[in-house]
């Protein structure tokens, strides 16, 4: 059997595990929450769906780090056991964000199991392997020349590799939160109801502790577009009241993954320029907005089906 062939089975066995202890959550939050169960062909099909997609996704991604190195950048390059190391280390992230998910789309929240664990997953990994950062803490291009030398890089960050990686790990973490958490007010006050949940706000930091600072900024921006899409889709197929922000922010993500090296390439000066970086933030908040304001003009267009009452959760049973 090829390397492939046994990161498949591997995932696949893994996703199986991951299927059931997803039904064990889903089943308890709703316990918590008091809702009705889902549909039983939901239940009778969702840990298959949950297997398929965790074992696709982490099948694709290894296959993308190893065979097209979709995370080389010029700046960063693990040694061999550190690039299965970081390997290994995203197979991780992306189980964790198909679990956090799924668990969104029927609940309606991101439960605190998920995320917390997983953001001491991320800092402790990055601490132990120290070579699983697919960036560098900040990187001053400015001091680049073509054909001579490359951006500064501070010697600090391989002579204290674990300091490097736990203020990579860190940061990231803060960033995610804070960004998350400033966009949850936000949107809160345009849309006059709380559009995001504090799951959404640990998601993000969980992200953040396994991919930085930068990458955290990038996935702001992939996200809004994701829902752009989703606002459209959701709207034809059904006519649910609110859709959850968090499978955007996990879409993103992944997505960043598996561009990473495109996007670091495209984007590298701006994150060693602060006004650059106030650009960026800019245009993430200005993509939220207009996300924000197609989820309100979503929310009153009528489809020929009547809403569920106002003051009725938006996590209502689908009909048997």
């Amino acid at each position: 059997m090829s390397g492939l062939g046994i990161i498949a089975t591997v995932t696949a066995a893994a996703g199986a595990v991951a299927a059931v202890l997803l039904e064990w959550l889903i089943g308890a939050e709703r316990v918590v929450l008091r809702m009705p169960p889902t549909s039983r062909t939901v239940v009778r099909w969702r840990p298959v769906l949950v297997t398929v997609t965790l074992t696709a996704l982490v099948t694709a991604l290894v296959w993308c780090e190893v065979h097209h190195l979709c995370l080389d950048t010029p700046e960063v390059r693990p040694s061999s056991s550190g690039f299965y190391y970081r390997v290994a280390y995203h197979a991780v992230l992306v189980g964790l964000l198909v679990l956090a998910t799924t668990i969104d789309f029927d609940c309606f929240l991101i439960p605190d199991i998920i995320t917390l664990p997983g953001i001491a997953v991320g800092l402790i990994a990055a601490v132990t392997f120290q070579e699983v950062q697919i960036a560098h803490l900040w990187v001053d291009w400015a001091y680049a020349v073509p054909q001579l030398h490359g951006p500064l890089i501070p010697a600090w960050y391989d002579q204290v590799r674990w300091a490097h990686a736990l203020a990579w790990s860190g940061a990231g973490l803060v960033a995610g939160m804070a960004l998350t958490q400033a966009v949850r007010l936000i949107s809160s006050r345009v849309l006059q109801m709380e559009a995001m949940g504090f799951g959404d706000v640990t998601l993000m930091g969980m992200i953040g502790s396994f991919l930085g600072w930068q990458a955290v900024l990038v996935t702001f921006l992939i996200a809004p577009l994701v829902g752009l899409i989703a606002v459209i889709i959701a709207k034809l197929m059904a006519n649910h009241r609110i859709l959850p922000y968090g499978p955007f922010l996990s879409a993103g993500a992944v997505l960043t993954l598996f561009f990473w090296s495109r996007l670091w390439s495209a984007t590298r000066m701006i994150f060693s320029d602060l006004v650059g970086l106030a650009m960026i933030l800019a245009a993430a908040l200005a993509l939220l907005v207009l996300l924000l304001g197609a989820i309100r003009f979503y929310r009153n267009i009528p489809t020929g089906r009547s809403l569920p009452p106002a003051n009725e959760t938006e996590a209502e049973t689908p009909p048997e």
